[in-house]
């Protein structure tokens, strides 16, 4: 397997990443939370908290654990995502946009979710990712 490189940078360089409107609301997510709790938050967003979804409250967990599995086999995974994983290591170096924008749109594909959508989740799962290191995530339960 190509080893995925994951830059061990800031979460503060992370964000930066994105657009101002998913940075902003993750600087609030992360308030008193940590990284992943924020990536379950957005995921889990649905809008404005005052306004309830059509057809009454939405248990948003299942999603999220989807999401958090298909992020690991990317990771983690020799058998997964194979492909995908061999594409970013013939560029190089890759630099945090280009691989929040690969994660996210190889998972995306997978669960049917768009990967704009994904991209904050999956940016503050990478910083996680690059604190701890590859190694240490994979093997942490």
């Amino acid at each position: 397997m190509t080893a995925l490189q994951v830059p061990n940078a800031d979460i503060v360089e992370w964000l930066a990443e994105l657009k101002p409107y998913q940075r902003n609301t993750l600087e609030a997510f992360l308030k008193g939370a940590t990284p992943e709790q924020a990536a379950e938050r957005w995921l889990g967003s649905t809008g404005s908290p005052n306004i309830i979804p059509f057809g009454g409250p939405r248990d948003t967990k299942p999603f999220w654990d989807r999401f958090k599995e298909e992020f690991r086999k990317f990771v983690c995974d020799d058998n997964v995502y194979v492909e995908e994983r061999k594409a970013l290591g013939a560029q190089g170096p890759v630099g945090k946009a280009l691989l929040v924008s690969a994660v996210s749109a190889a998972i995306g594909a997978t669960i049917g979710y768009s990967a704009t959508l994904l991209a904050p989740a999956v940016t503050l799962m990478l910083c996680v990712v690059g604190k701890m290191g590859l190694n240490a995530f994979c093997n942490a339960g």
